[in-house]
């Protein structure tokens, strides 16, 4: 047998969409990488929605003539250092890659802001002097995104992965067993304003789910999580248990990444995949009082997923989850923010 047909080459499988008329703030990429392209980089990128949007940005944007949105900006400027960098130079290891990526952003906000420093986003004395009190509210003006990024060897038969937010990593064994090693950083902070709305209803019992978690002291909570990104204490010392890793030009990203390599031997196919792709968790996932049940339920509705998905490949899976948040439009079913976010995820089925 010769080296190359020991070696395994995936099929790839691709979905990146946004709900109709909306702007996608979502991007991937799929490209190869080393000398030779002897090892194949994947990833799913989600545009975090921009707080606060300062001024001079707003006016770069605009004369870009791309009428893109903060959280699309940071999406599609990661994406392209992605590539760049890989382009340039064998990754070596991905935190590396995806740090570099987030400088880029870095640089290009130092450039237009003169500094990453909320005395420096042009805001309005209003804003400015309801800030200026704590600097950390700098994040809440950052154009920023999550990623997970992997890499497959062929050669090795292992795939690499970093990750940040709450973007994922799906591993299917030919079992049906599932695994996502990357962590949710955002899923707590997600159900304490989804909990906060639902605390809601006995004083405005005639709402429904999605009009309640419209209500202004939940978008202001919601919006709050902002600060969470790249979170650093008082002290100016990264917290990466209690705060979201955000690709947001910010140099404490490197403390909120998570990575690892996985072996692939039994795998059928892997997914990176932004959180609008995800299968929803249920009114009784989310608010169930004993943490036992939410975790069965949890693993339940992964393995729920990772089959549809396996059976229908991507479209055919979105086709359906598109269907079931139509039917749930009131969010009481499945209690989310948005009816529907963008969807992207990027594929890998092994023979």
């Amino acid at each position: 047998m010769t080296a190359d047909s020991a070696r395994r080459y995936p099929a790839l499988d691709i979905v990146c969409q946004a709900p109709a008329d909306r702007l996608n703030e979502d991007a991937w990429v799929a490209t190869t990488a080393g000398t030779l392209g002897e090892t194949l980089i994947v990833a799913a990128i989600d545009g975090a929605t921009t707080r606060l949007t300062p001024p001079p940005l707003q006016r770069h944007l605009d004369a870009s003539g791309h009428k893109l949105t903060p959280a699309a900006y940071a999406a599609r400027t990661i994406r392209d250092g992605l590539l760049r960098h890989t382009a340039d130079a064998a990754p070596g290891d991905l935190r590396t890659l995806l740090l570099a990526a987030n400088d880029d952003l870095g640089r290009e906000m130092t450039a237009l802001f003169g500094a990453l420093a909320l005395d420096r986003m042009g805001f309005p004395d209003e804003v400015y002097n309801a800030l200026k009190s704590d600097s950390r509210y700098v994040r809440l003006g950052l154009p920023a995104c999550v990623a997970t990024v992997v890499e497959y060897d062929p050669d090795a038969d292992t795939l690499r992965f970093v990750s940040a937010g709450d973007t994922a990593l799906l591993v299917v064994r030919r079992d049906g067993s599932v695994e996502i090693p990357t962590e949710n950083q955002v899923e707590q902070h997600d159900n304490h304003v989804l909990k906060a709305a639902l605390a809601l209803r006995s004083a405005k019992p005639d709402l429904t789910f999605r009009e309640l978690v419209q209500q202004p002291q939940i978008r202001k909570q919601n919006l709050n999580t902002g600060l969470k990104h790249n979170y650093v204490d008082e002290h100016g010392l990264p917290q990466p248990h209690q705060g979201i890793g955000a690709v947001n030009g910010q140099p404490e990203l490197r403390y909120f990444l998570q990575h690892g390599e996985i072996e692939l031997n039994d795998v059928a196919y892997v997914c990176v995949m932004t959180d609008g792709l995800e299968w929803p968790a249920s009114a009784d996932e989310i608010f169930s009082e004993h943490p036992g049940d939410a975790r069965a339920q949890r693993e339940e509705r992964r393995a729920f997923m990772a089959a549809e998905i396996g059976r229908r490949g991507l479209a055919g899976y979105l086709t359906l989850l598109r269907e079931v948040e139509d039917r749930d439009g009131d969010h009481e079913n499945y209690p989310r923010m948005k009816t529907h976010d963008d969807a992207t995820g990027v594929l890998l089925r092994f023979p």
